[in-house]
């Protein structure tokens, strides 16, 4: 088995794209076959990478978030249409845009509006609410709190928006386990499958290797380096269950190969049961929620969007069952089950759209190609 052609695009992407740094891993059924890192950690140059360095994974976060949001289904703790309102009371009683005004929502938001992203949020940071939770330095259960008095963007499961839905289930999360959201995290789904290397407040160490991070600016065409901090981290006390982590690929490997492979990591620990995962990744989108998702996201016309990730749906060059989601800087975590192959790769490039338009996809084609 040769992977000689990821290999080659890897040592292209600095040059071809304009990505200082990459890595990937790609496992089947608990081993991995297949590691290249290829850059550098400065723009334009620097020290070369050499594998394990730490990067933002942005969204790529949510997959674990749906992960903990399952266990705790699995637990009998949530269902998945209950309503929002029975762990965040301050979600009784939300509002919607209308026009100029606001009316009372006409649905009720649940659960699995969350998961789906058809809770009505949206991804604005700039809204009074988390102007005012910034400055009291509010936690993830607090911020959330305050976020309920901000009208929605339209009534839940009515539409399908890219949002802050996550961070509100990860506010669920904590309130539901009594724990710190990142805490959960950490015992419930990283200890047991041994992974150590995953943060949401990457320390000294972690950030002397963390290659730059560049934006890409969509008007007038251009890159610049911007600090190697993650905006979605609202606050010093804030988990954000939508982007927060911070990892080594090879940590986030271990957890997406336990799911590829039915929820069972290399170590044996189950973090999940096999009909669990299947579940999570089932459709969840028609409709105007569908089309919503289609006409925002530009993803495969055979792709549906199931609990927090994509869902290739068959007649593509992709196989049918494969799930996984993207990050806001490059990053890629991929899973195709019936190979049981799993795929991490991890860059540091905002708002540039060529990652999901053409690195992605290419990168995707060559590891099946090679994987065989």
């Amino acid at each position: 088995m040769s992977f000689e052609a990821v290999t080659e695009f890897l040592d292209s992407v600095e040059r071809l794209y304009g990505v200082p740094a990459c890595e990937c891993i790609v496992c089947r059924d608990h081993r991995p076959i297949y590691r290249h890192a290829a850059g550098h950690m400065g723009w334009k140059g620097g020290e070369p990478v050499r594998g394990g360095e730490w990067y933002w994974i942005y969204s790529c976060t949510k997959i674990a978030t749906m992960t903990a949001a399952m266990q705790l289904w699995e637990r009998g703790l949530v269902g998945l249409d209950d309503p929002v309102s029975r762990y965040l009371p301050e979600y009784a009683a939300v509002t919607v845009r209308d026009g100029d005004g606001v009316r009372p929502a006409k649905t009720v938001m649940t659960l699995r509006h969350l998961m789906t992203m058809t809770g009505g949020f949206s991804y604005d940071q700039t809204l009074p609410s988390i102007q005012r939770a910034k400055e009291k330095n509010a936690g993830t259960r607090e911020l959330i709190r305050m976020l309920a008095a901000e009208p929605l963007e339209f009534d839940p499961g009515t539409h399908f928006r890219y949002s802050m839905c996550h961070d509100v289930m990860a506010a669920v999360i904590e309130e539901v386990s009594g724990q710190r959201f990142s805490d959960y995290l950490r015992e419930h789904i990283f200890a047991p499958l041994g992974v150590t290397g995953v943060a949401f407040r990457p320390g000294r160490e972690q950030m002397e290797r963390m290659p730059a991070q560049l934006c890409w600016h969509d008007r007038e065409l251009y890159m610049f380096e911007v600090e190697r901090d993650n905006t979605h981290q609202l606050t010093p006390a804030y988990d954000s269950g939508g982007a927060g982590i911070c990892c080594r690929a090879e940590d986030y490997a271990v957890f997406l190969d336990a799911l590829a492979c039915g929820g069972t990591g290399a170590n044996g620990a189950e973090i999940l049961k096999p009909a669990t995962v299947r579940q999570m990744t089932e459709n969840q989108l028609t409709g105007q929620t569908l089309r919503d998702y289609h006409d925002t996201m530009k993803p495969s016309e055979s792709e549906g969007y199931a609990l927090g990730m994509r869902i290739h749906l068959g007649g593509d060059e992709f196989p049918a069952g494969e799930f996984g989601w993207d990050g806001a800087a490059g990053a890629l975590a991929v899973m195709e089950p019936s190979r049981r192959l799993s795929v991490i790769y991890t860059q540091h490039v905002l708002n540039y759209l060529p990652n999901y338009a053409q690195l992605h996809p290419e990168l995707m084609r060559r590891v099946y190609r090679c994987a065989g």
